[in-house]
């Protein structure tokens, strides 16, 4: 049965990867539900909500039955402006979820009446909640870009500086100390805190001493960056249309020292580099990055990766999976005669007749779990 979950948890959908850009970024998040989706995502889908740390204004638009139907624009946009009467937003963001998807709601209406009553600039994410997190983080991404990026240079960038399509293998360290690389896709459904600790330090290792991390909101209206490293998929709309509309280059991968350990341990544990079938179960970048990682360490079996989310031919090999539903994750994975298998936690309970290895490498966007584990 299409859908059926057995032993898998509901992943982060688009509504959660479009909040989780936001989250940072000083402006009023308004998502558009009667209530459910707004604490699906606080709830579960945020981890930083369930940290100490910096809060976010996040909103509800508490539709009610007739607000839906009625298409009652003009009580939303008064909601928007008394709240921005108590907590002064740099920005508004309206998030869609499966009601406004039904109802055929304007966002560009919506975009146009916010501006108009608050004096803010406002952006639309059209999410619909059926898709996954990296599909809404990629439109939000894309939104800020086009909405406060407004000073693009003319006509394309020269050949030599548009983007490379990198293995997945390193981040190029800078010929000058001057700019900084910017990092498109970093947020917390896929990097936990500490492994954002480990990414920063890989990076001064490789010699980048100024690293932009998008989450302020000047990172995009006065963009500083000699280069974009797109560490997770979602990051992709966002570099491209810098590479096509600024000139800034983009490299798709993660710098070699931030896998270092992970591979380490990996390859500890294998009993017969030449003999090992490993899969790596985790979002595309990052699995290709890793595999890279474990070859250049030693490791000569076969290593495939799949992922089931956003799935891009620049950081692919033949054999590489598209993941869809349960079911078709278990009979990929036996019919691989996998003796290793790498991902979240949660991913384990799918797979009660594996009887190879199994190495955490966590993935909050799968389980929602805090754990740092250790591989």
């Amino acid at each position: 049965m299409k859908g059926l979950r057995l032993y898998l948890p509901p992943f982060a959908p688009d509504t959660s990867g479009a909040a989780a850009v936001l989250y940072p970024l000083g402006g009023m998040v308004v998502i558009i539900d009667a209530g459910g989706c707004a604490g699906n995502i606080c709830g579960f889908d945020e981890p930083r909500w369930q940290q100490e740390g910096v809060r976010s204004a996040v909103f509800s638009a508490g539709l009610r039955d007739m607000d839906a139907i009625m298409g009652r624009d003009d009580k939303l946009i008064e909601k928007v402006r008394l709240a921005c009467e108590e907590i002064a937003p740099r920005f508004i963001a309206f998030i869609g979820t499966p009601v406004p998807a039904v109802i055929g709601t304007d966002y560009r209406a919506l975009v146009r009446m916010a501006e108009k009553t608050t004096g803010l600039p406002a952006i639309a994410v059209d999410s619909d909640g059926t898709k996954l997190y990296d599909a809404g983080g990629g439109k939000a991404l894309l939104a800020l870009c086009r909405t406060f990026m407004n000073t693009p240079v003319t006509g394309k960038a020269p050949k030599e500086q548009m983007p490379p399509m990198a293995t997945g293998s390193a981040a190029c360290p800078p010929q000058s100390p001057a700019g900084s690389i910017g990092l498109l896709g970093l947020t917390p459904l896929d990097f936990t805190s500490a492994e954002v600790r480990r990414l920063m330090d890989a990076l001064h290792a490789v010699g980048w001493t100024d690293v932009c991390r998008y989450d302020r909101l000047t990172d995009f209206t006065q963009p500083r960056c000699r280069k974009n490293l797109v560490v997770s998929p979602l990051g992709l709309p966002a570099a491209r249309y810098q590479a096509a509309h600024y000139g800034i280059p983009y490299e798709i991968g993660l710098p070699e020292p931030f896998l270092h350990d992970t591979a380490a341990k990996i390859t500890l544990g294998c009993q017969d580099c030449q003999e090992e079938r490993l899969l790596i179960v985790h979002q595309q970048v990052l699995a290709n990055a890793l595999r890279n990682t474990l070859r250049q360490s030693g490791q000569r079996g076969s290593i495939t990766c799949a992922t089931f989310f956003r799935q891009e031919a620049e950081t692919c090999e033949p054999g590489d999976a598209a993941l869809a539903e349960e079911d078709g994750f278990q009979e990929f994975v036996a019919d691989g005669k996998f003796t290793v298998i790498i991902g979240d936690p949660a991913l384990r309970r799918a797979l009660p007749s594996f009887g190879g290895r199994f190495i955490a490498l966590p993935h909050f966007a799968i389980s929602g779990s805090l754990t740092d584990a250790p591989c």
